[in-house]
This record gives C-alpha cells, structure tokens and sequence, in this order.
C-alpha cells in the first residue's frame, strides 16, 4: 500500500484501546463503510484515533498548545483533511432547543413573517405589513428624534408598533409567552400518584414523603390544623386519607398559604414560621424542590414520578405571547407552521407564492427558496413526521444525528472528512434508501464519507468497507478485510461477510400462542386516531411502523402511565384491560442511565457492591482494617483525592470540547496505593475496573454471586465492555442492554411484562441473536415481551406483530395490520411485511 497517495487516508498502527497494530485505509470521495460486530473497535478506530487526531492537529495549526489533549495510540496518519463528525450521544442541549432553531428554518420563518406578514391597524382596522408601513415625522424633542424611529398606519396614518424578528422568538422577552417564558409547557403535579386515599397519613398515604419523615410533618399538619380551625387531630392521621374532609385533604396538598386556606382566617395574619402553623404542602414541597435541583439525582429522579409535562394554559403550547399570531401569512399564524410535519410545512411553502399579492413576491422569494430547501433536506433524512416545535432534547440518538447530517448537507462545505456512526438507527427500512441518497450526496460534493454501519443493506451499497473483528472486545481489534463489497461476500471469516451473504431465514417456524391481552383502548395521544390495540401477554409481540407512526406514543404515553402503579388500589383505569394479569412491570427505555459520568454498568448492576465487600473480606485475610466503601471511586476514603477516583483530569478546550489526562498522583488508577495493593489472583480493584466484563466474570467464576450477574451481561452480549466504563460513552443500545441485564438479575415471583425501546439499536446481526435468545429465555419463564422495534431481524423473530401507519406525523397513527410475520408477508395491508 502506498501510504502517502493523495488517493487514501490511511491510518497506520493504530493501537487505541483494544485495536492490534491495525493499518487501514479508505479511498477519498467515496462511501466507506466500516462494519464489525459490536465492541469490535469501530468506533475506537474511527472517533478515538481519527477524529480527535483531527481535533488534536487542528487545535496545533491554530497556532494553540495542544500538550494537554493526549495523543491516540498509532504511528502515522496520512491524507488527513479537516474533520467533521456526527455521533449518537446527546449533548445537553437547552429546553428551548427546537427542530425548527436547530434547523434555523425557524429562523427563515421569522424573517418571513417580518417582511410579509400582514396585521390589522388598531386604530382603524385596515390590514398592513412591513412592507406598507412608512417612516413618519412625529413631533419630538431634538434628543427623542435622534434615538427613535416611528412608524404609522399607510391607510390612516397614525403611529403603530413596529414588529421585529424579536417579537417571534420565544427566546426573547418580547415574543416569549410570560407565563412559561417561552417554553410551551409547564410542570404539574400528578395527584393520582401523589396521593393513596386508601392509606392514612400514618401509613405513607403522601407517596412524595419518603418512610420515616413522619415525625417532621406530623406535628406541622396539626400545628396547621389548629391555627385554620380545620378537624384534624393526631387520631386522624391513621385514617385512610380518602375519608378526610375535602378543606384538610387541600391543606395537606397545597398547604397554609393557599388563598383558600387564607380565607378561613381572612382577618388574621398568615403563620410566618412552623411553630406558628406554617405548613408548605406536599405538591409545593415537591414542586419547589424540583425545581431549585438541590437534591440528589436519585431523589430528582424519583420527584419525576410524581410530575408531568402539560402544555402551557395561556399560548396552549406555541411559546409565544398574543402578539405573534395577531401577524398573518396567507392567512397562517407562524405557531400553526411550527405545528405542522415537515411534510404539511413543505405543501404550505410551495403554495404560498401563487397565493401571495404580487407586492411581496419579491420580498418572499428568496426566503421561501431557502425554506424549501432546508425542509427538504430533513425530509431526505427520513424526518418527514417531525415538527418545527419539537423539542430537541426529547429526539431520539438516531433523530438527532440524521437533523445534524441535514445540516450538514445544507453547509455545502466540500473537501472533509465526515464521520457518522450508524446513521440508520431507529429508521424504518422504507426511508434508508432516502437517507443513503443523502449520504451519497455529501460524496458528490467532494467529501469523504466513512460510516459506521450494521445495516446489511447500507454496507451493500458502500464503495468501500473495513471490517474489524472478528469478535469483541480482547476477541477484537484486527483488520478481518477491507475492499469492495463483491471480494467481502467470499471472505471466510467475516461475521458481516456471513450475514450478507446468508439469506436468512429470519422467521419463526412456530409461533406461540396466548390466552390472555393487555387492550389499550380509545388512544389518541399525538397523532394517534381513537384507536383500540390488543397487546398478547405471555409471548414476544412487535410495535412496528414507519418513523413518527405513533409507536412510542402508543406504548409509553398510552399504555405505560397506567401500568406505573401496579398492584395499588388507584391504577384502576376503564381504558387499559387485563391489568390485573401483570404483577410486575420493567421497562428498559434509551434514556441515558443517568447524568453521573461516575456512573458504569458494574454499578448500575450492583455488581460493583459485591466485589467491593469481596475486596473487604481479602483486605481482612491481609490484615488490613478496610470498608467496603473504601473500595468506592465514588466517597472520600481510599480513592484518589486529586481526581476524586475519575482517574483522569479536565482540560478546558475553550472552543473546542474539553479533553480529559490521567491523573498525574493516582496515574489513572483511581486509588490510593494502599487500596491497590489488595490483589484477588494479582489483580487490584482497579484492575479489575479497567477489565472488559468477560475479563471479569473469568477472574470471579469461582464467586457466584459476582459471577451470576457478570454473566447476564456477557449473555446479553456485553462482554466486551470494560467494567468502569463510564455510561455517558454508552450508545443507546448498550445503555439498554445495561438496564437489560440488571433487570434480569433480579429475581421476581409473578407475571412480568419487559418493555424494550428499539433494543436492537447499535447490534451486528450476530448480536442480535444473542439479544433473542434472552428474551426469549424470558418468555419461556413465562413472562411478556413487548418491543418498539424497527430492525426486521428481530421483527421477524416475534410472535405477534402490531403494525401502525401508515405514514408519520398527521399520516399516520392507526393500526394498519396485525398477525403473525409471516401473515404480514403476504398481506396487502402491511409496509414492513414486504422486508421480512
């Protein structure tokens, strides 16, 4: 190979985590594809070698140190061009953070609306718009003329208010709604949850106060009580809540400065202390304390439960005040586009020229022109469901990562290097083929394109692929082939090799039958069209459905709140049946395993806590007076204070994302050297951190109790995982199999329904075996499986299947077929039937 031809980028000796001495290439202007079963080194190869070698030369060229960013482990890199990459992992983008802003077709929207948008004078009443209004002189004093501009009425001429892009912007004070500042949305309180009425105060009928708080609020309610002459007495507090009077069961809620607490003592003054009678409430306790973030995750998390999100009372969700829709656009308000799919948005804007008088034609044209194309681009990523005010943060791994592609595209930069890991994730096979249209579109413009992809149907199409394996993890880290598709099918060793040359039989031969349903009846969140769905119990049943069809809706808006309370008196609900056949609920989203960068799979199993006591009882043997807790990287004890058992410092990158170097005291160990010279068969608690979980369950065989748990997580194929990983550089997927895998070391007597969000995200078609295999282990136990899934594979391998569609957005939300696979193969009705 010749290393420096302007034809490749080659990567030489990349040694990086697990990889072994790899060289690899890929040729410039083209569609490579670099494949791999999961763990295998892909993304250590391409975003811990490539792109922040890139980042690390660019910070070097811009004439700033880069001594503190450590240098990846390889020997040369040739060809290298500017870098931009495009992963899956969220960033923490802000509240206010929209489809529409994150696109800026907002942004276009709101210069639309300054140039033509047409409002009626409030004088006499005649209709007028930026363009029509003129400049009048007004009699001021010679200070007020120099720093003012006024404009009147063309029709009567009197002065009027001169709206400005601003006013259209919930990010600004003067468009922002002021009752949710611009946010659309509000918290409120879930009192079904808060409240059990069938348990006394005394027996923790206040779900929010946690057990044992009793003897701080029970003297406060009667202190309360007794100042607003309320009938409540210490007997009372062990009467079930539901049988207290109406006036109490409000105090205890909203507490004693609720105006119609007040009014029962209109002439006294307000208790101003707790000695007094000042009582906060429950829902305000909760509410406040969310909100300020003080406490710990644990506790904010479980406050969550009790809370949900509503639209905004006073702009019904649209963020902006009164003003913005008294402006019309053919007759269209701006919050009515930020309502509609991208497909009802792009209709609206290649009609609106015809329809638009002809003295603003010219003004719109080149807007409208700009509008089309960024929608179009969206659309073209297969996110044609979405609207304007979606929220960003609340799009999925896949959303996020197809919306920046998009913008990509709309850059029209050309000569770089674009990264993008597994771009097809959480797409329905319809819309793959329009989004590789779009990928191979930012080849044709001159940039090299390297993706990260399981996709069978993606790597068919690629120029070029790399194929890293064979296996995961210490298995892993070597060049199995690379070069055309066509020389990869008769590779003899290839994992991705087998599978795109198998055609699979990826059905069940049988499938199971069932007796018993969960019905979900009348849904109609979002876009769901008053539906009733019969959901199996006791076998694997499918959500399938193009992007934005209304799956997620279905199951965690519909389904899941009223399942949240099984086994109490209160989760009785006329439109969900068959409850009373489930005792246990687990649901196992892609939601992250929570903010703390300390956070791993070995703790997020517990698992962590039985070796740490394992490592207590081998500190004894030695002599040496050591706690469990001294084992933790998480408390003062016997971690290392420089990094507070990290193991690694932050370095502030300034324009650029900060980087993290090994703790120069602990060297990247975590502990102190008297923690660290406690061994089980040579190996310290940092050693065993820094082993991959098969590593782990090998040293710790002979300990079943550490062993059982390890082993879930090798069965459901983590094996690769190092066990201190930390979860914030977990995919979607790996974090759900995470969650998975502690679930399943749990035992549990009773029936259990698992629910599973697109499970299959980030897995190699061998994985995903692996992941059937488990959830078919729980099936035959006895318990329900119930996905929202879009890969075919595992699709394919359910018992049931419920289809929605037949679009997204607006288009979609019915149910469009249901019945084993392999009746939707041949029915008429089903999209996804034709991919089985």
């Amino acid at each position: 190979m010749t290393t420096s031809s302007p034809e490749w980028i080659v990567i030489q000796g990349a040694r990086e985590h697990n990889l072994k001495d790899v060289t690899v290439r890929f040729p410039r202007n083209q569609l490579s594809v670099v494949s791999g079963v999961s763990g295998s080194g892909k993304s250590t190869l391409l975003f811990n070698i490539l792109v922040q070698e890139g980042e690390r030369k660019f910070v070097s060229a811009s004439g700033h140190a880069a001594d503190n960013v450590q240098r990846p482990d390889y020997d040369n890199i040739y060809g290298l061009s500017p870098i931009v990459s495009v992963s899956q992992h969220h960033h923490n983008f802000s509240r206010r953070s929209t489809v529409g802003t994150y696109s800026e077709i907002y942004t276009y929207l709101r210069l639309l609306y300054t140039a033509i948008g047409e409002r009626a004078c409030p004088h006499c009443q005649a209709a007028f718009s930026y363009a029509d209004i003129r400049t009048t002189p007004v009699r001021l004093s010679e200070e007020e003329h120099s720093h003012q501009v006024h404009y009147a009425c063309p029709s009567c001429g009197q002065p009027v208010e001169n709206i400005t892009m601003a006013h259209f912007s919930f990010n600004s004070q003067l468009g922002a709604c002021p009752a949710c500042t611009g946010l659309g949305e509000q918290i409120v309180p879930i009192l079904d949850v808060i409240v059990r009425p069938d348990l006394s105060i005394q027996d923790g009928g206040i779900q929010v106060w946690k057990r044992g708080f009793l003897w701080h609020f029970a003297p406060l309610l009667l202190r309360a009580a007794k100042y607003y002459h309320l009938p409540l007495y210490e007997e009372d507090l062990q009467q079930p809540i539901g049988e207290l009077p109406d006036i109490v069961r409000h105090m205890l809620l909203y507490g004693t400065d609720d105006p119609r607490i007040r009014e029962l003592r209109p002439d006294a003054p307000a208790p101003s202390n707790m000695k007094q009678g000042k009582y906060e409430g429950a829902v305000n306790s909760l509410l406040r304390r969310y909100y300020e973030g003080d406490d710990d995750e644990e506790s904010l998390l479980e406050f969550a439960r009790f809370l949900r999100t509503v639209p905004c009372e006073s702009c019904h969700g649209s963020r902006l005040n009164a003003t913005s829709s008294y402006v019309l656009v053919n007759g269209t308000p701006i919050h009515h586009l930020m309502s509609m799919s991208l497909t009802q948005l792009l209709n609206w804007l290649e009609d609106l020229p015809s329809a638009l008088p002809d003295r603003y034609v010219e003004a719109a044209q080149p807007i409208c022109r700009e509008l089309r194309e960024r929608t179009r681009s969206l659309m073209n990523a297969g996110l044609n469901y979405l609207s304007l005010d979606r929220s960003f943060s609340s799009l999925s791994g896949g959303e996020a990562q197809r919306m920046r592609l998009a913008s990509l595209l709309n850059s029209n930069l050309s000569g770089m290097i674009c990264v993008l890991d597994e771009p097809t994730t959480g797409l329905h096979p319809q819309d793959t083929d329009k989004l590789m249209r779009s990928v191979r579109k930012l080849a044709s413009l001159g940039n090299t394109v390297i993706v990260i992809e399981h996709d069978i149907d993606v790597i068919r199409q690629a120029d070029y692929v790399v194929d890293i394996g064979p296996g995961a993890g210490e298995l892993g880290g070597e060049l199995v082939f690379q070069g055309t598709v066509n020389k990869l099918l008769n590779h003899p060793e290839s994992m991705t090799a087998q599978s795109l040359r198998e055609s699979l039989n990826r059905h069940r031969s049988t499938a199971r039958s069932w007796n018993r349903t969960l019905t979900i009846r009348d849904a109609h969140a979002n876009n769901l069209k008053h539906i009733t769905v019969d959901v199996p119990l006791g076998i694997i049943t499918a959500i399938a459905g193009v992007s934005g069809s209304g799956k997620s809706t279905l199951v965690m808006e519909e389904l899941l709140p009223q399942l949240q309370s099984i086994g109490s008196a209160s989760n009785a609900s006329s439109r969900i049946g068959g409850i009373e056949h489930i005792q246990h609920l687990v649901v196992v989203d892609q939601q992250a395993m929570g903010k703390m960068s300390r956070s791993n799979a070995a703790t997020y199993t517990k698992v962590f806590d039985d070796i740490r006591e394992w490592f207590k009882e081998l500190a004894s043997r030695q002599g040496l007076r050591l706690k469990a807790s001294d084992f933790s990287f998480n408390v003062a004890g016997g971690r290392c204070e420089s990094c507070k058992g990290t193991g690694s410092l932050k370095v502030q990158m300034h324009f650029m994302a900060d980087r993290l170097i090994p703790c120069p005291t602990c060297h990247g160990k975590r502990y102190r050297e008297k923690i660290l010279s406690v061994q089980w068969h040579g190996h310290s608690i940092a050693d065993v951190l820094g082993m991959s979980i098969g590593q782990a369950r090998e040293l710790f065989r002979d300990i079943p109790k550490i062993a059982a748990k390890l082993d879930c997580l090798c069965d459901i194929g983590l094996g690769y995982l190092r066990m201190g990983q930390p979860s914030s550089t977990f995919s979607g997927g790996e974090a759900q199999r995470v969650k998975l895998a502690a679930e399943l070391s749990n035992a549990r007597s009773g029936h259990t329904l698992y629910i599973l969000d697109e499970p299959s995200v980030g897995l190699h078609d061998q994985d995903t075996s692996k992941l059937l295999a488990v959830l078919n282990r729980l099936v035959d136990r006895g318990d329900s499986v119930l996905l929202i899934e879009h890969t075919t594979q595992l699709i394919a391998n359910s018992d049931w299947v419920i289809e929605l569609g037949p679009g997204g957005g607006h288009e979609g939300g019915t149910v469009i077929a249901t019945g084993t696979p392999d009746s939707l193969k041949s029915s008429n009705d089903s999209i996804i039937g034709a991919y089985l």
